[in-house]
């Protein structure tokens, strides 16, 4: 099997805001690896520039080369040995992300082939370890005034779901823990005393902001804070979790290698370990992400929206806890995918889909190709 071409766009796709009724545009990077035989494999970057022309840039100028030719499309795990760890570990870009993304969105192709080429879902190849898993829905947007966000809430909870994310460090930069503190109120006194509430701090907060805001919302039993600091400074967070250590903490590393990660972990800084395959370096990384934060005892969630890729990285180990529903971010993908799987209940069931399990509505591709061309143009 060898590589026969290699697209990448950037697509484009309006997508409504639930409540609001308004329309906001979400990108995403799309490459496509299509082989000789008959196989195409998706993956998806974040545009980590204005239109993703950096992460087009590395895909198209620096993987491709490299994949040009070779017979070993069926090895993400050589990829990323060869490739993928030179990219990272010489180029200047990679402490952005850019790289990351572009080696991450191509990991995800290649896994998808494989997946499809053994008639198996990438969730089972990679240990297959459990058949469902919980999504939580990041629904409590930013832009919403606090009637909006309890008619969202209560929308989330007749589809079923147990868990709710809020967008926090919002009100004047972070610094009005009262507002934030009062929209957790207002959701638990919405969704009851048994769903879980998670705060998103969007690594905004300073070390007295996150410490004063977990003591407002102590009485409302959050099921984690999210990326409340920066999530290099280990010092701060460990400041933190001693000054509030009734509230978990979960938090990503901000590279796209295992280090970053390990590091993190080994702060002593965290309840739950975060991750995300877009950002952080596909699968391979992924896989890896997880098995070290087993070995310390922490459960897995991704964050960082994109659910379908990163539903298969937790279903596929043992410490798998969650993947984000981001409500945008699921409207695009439905979008461009035809018959995705979605939630229903709060639970994701991959079921025996090859690959990814992602079928590229040609129709869909087309038209948020041509927005996403026009949008390039008018830069």
């Amino acid at each position: 099997m060898r590589l026969a071409k290699v697209s990448c766009d950037f697509l484009s796709v309006p997508v409504r805001v639930p409540v609001k009724e308004t329309m906001r545009d979400f990108g995403v990077v799309l490459v496509r690896l299509e082989t000789d035989d008959g196989f195409t494999g998706v993956g998806l970057a974040r545009p980590s520039d204005a239109r993703g022309r950096a992460v087009r840039s590395v895909v198209l100028d620096d993987i491709a080369p490299f994949l040009a030719g070779q017979d070993r499309l069926l090895a993400p795990g050589r990829f990323w040995h060869e490739a993928g760890f030179a990219l990272l570990t010489s180029d200047y870009r990679a402490a952005g992300g850019v790289v990351a993304g572009a080696a991450g969105a191509v990991d995800q192709a290649l896994w998808d082939i494989l997946g499809k080429s053994a008639g198996q879902p990438v969730y089972r190849l990679l240990g297959g370890a459990q058949d469902e898993i919980e999504a939580y829905a990041t629904f409590g947007l930013n832009v919403y005034t606090p009637e909006e966000e309890i008619e969202a809430a209560k929308i989330v909870r007749e589809q079923g779901f147990r868990s709710f994310k809020l967008q926090g460090a919002d009100a004047d930069r972070g610094q009005d823990i009262e507002h934030a503190a009062g929209r957790v109120r207002r959701l638990r006194e919405t969704v009851g005393p048994d769903a879980r509430i998670i705060l998103d701090g969007h690594n905004r907060y300073t070390p007295y902001q996150a410490a004063a805001l977990a003591k407002l919302v102590e009485p409302y039993d959050l099921a984690f804070l999210d990326e409340p600091l920066h999530a290099r400074d280990h010092a701060a967070l460990r400041r933190l979790k001693a000054s509030v250590p009734w509230l978990p903490l979960a938090g990503r590393g901000r590279t796209g290698d295992m280090w970053d990660s390990r590091d993190l972990a080994d702060s002593g800084c965290l309840d739950v370990m975060g991750t995300n395959v877009i950002d952080q370096g596909g699968f391979c990384q992924g896989v890896k992400i997880a098995h070290l934060a087993e070995l310390r005892h922490l459960p897995l969630v991704t964050g960082g929206a994109f659910h379908h890729p990163n539903a298969h990285l937790i279903a596929a180990v043992t410490n798998g806890w969650m993947t984000e529903y981001h409500t945008l971010a699921a409207s695009l993908t439905e979008y461009l995918f035809a018959d995705c799987v979605r939630p229903v209940g709060g639970m994701l069931r991959l079921g025996d889909r090859p690959g990814l399990g992602l079928e590229l509505d040609p129709d869909a591709f087309a038209e948020a190709k041509a927005r996403g061309d026009s949008l390039q143009a008018r830069q």
